[in-house]
């Protein structure tokens, strides 16, 4: 028996709406890829990734002080993101404290050399103290280092001797680049981070800053 023609146009009609449909998804898959492309573009815009993501308080200490030791002040930007997050009154599980995370032993170091008498281990949760003397340490690390920032930053995250260490091990000489060779997997993520920030802030902040 052949088909009524009631049946004919019911069919028509679900051939219709399944293609109206198909159009709908269609039209909705674009819209949210547009609006993911334009959310994107918000997101990796300069002005919004310096207010969420890159922020740069404390941005004069900063300057200041990175400029007294003849250090890269975008670096120090970098550690101070990676050590702290920019909170002046972090303590980490070990007891680091402050703004670059300083030992209170390594701070009375620090202190010594420079030349600063009465230092107490409360100074480091003082934003122009942790600074100053958080630079002094990078600016000795990288001469000690022979300005290799990789060697450097090994060093400030798992102490001087451990890179040494490794650097005899592992027949590293002053121009080792290998962040990948680092034995010590927080160690190697912290580095690459830290060194990866610092050309973030360098992008966005380099064209803002007088000297640069």
């Amino acid at each position: 028996m052949g088909k009524s023609i009631t049946d004919g146009g019911l069919s028509l009609a679900r051939r219709r709406k399944k293609k109206n449909n198909s159009r709908k998804i269609w039209f909705v898959l674009i819209l949210l890829c547009a609006v993911s492309l334009l959310g994107w573009k918000i997101w990796t815009s300069d002005e919004v990734q310096m207010r969420f993501v890159y922020m740069w308080p404390y941005q004069g200490e900063i300057l200041e002080y990175s400029g007294k030791n003849k250090i890269d002040p975008f670096l120090v930007a970098a550690v101070i993101k990676n050590e702290s997050n920019f909170d002046r009154k972090a303590v980490s599980k070990v007891g680091a404290i402050g703004l670059m995370q300083i030992m209170p032993d390594t701070g009375a170091w620090i202190a010594e050399q420079m030349g600063i008498k009465n230092f107490d281990p409360l100074d480091l949760y003082r934003t122009d103290a942790n600074i100053r003397l958080g630079c002094w340490y990078l600016g000795e690390l990288e001469y000690e280092f022979q300005r290799n920032w990789v060697l450097m930053m090994i060093a400030y995250n798992a102490g001087r001797g451990n890179t040494k260490a490794w650097m005899q091990e592992n027949n590293w000489d002053y121009d080792f680049n290998r962040i990948e060779d680092i034995p010590y997997s927080d160690t190697r993520e912290y580095v690459r981070k830290v060194l990866y920030d610092r050309d973030e802030y360098y992008k966005l902040y380099k064209n803002r800053l007088k000297k640069y």
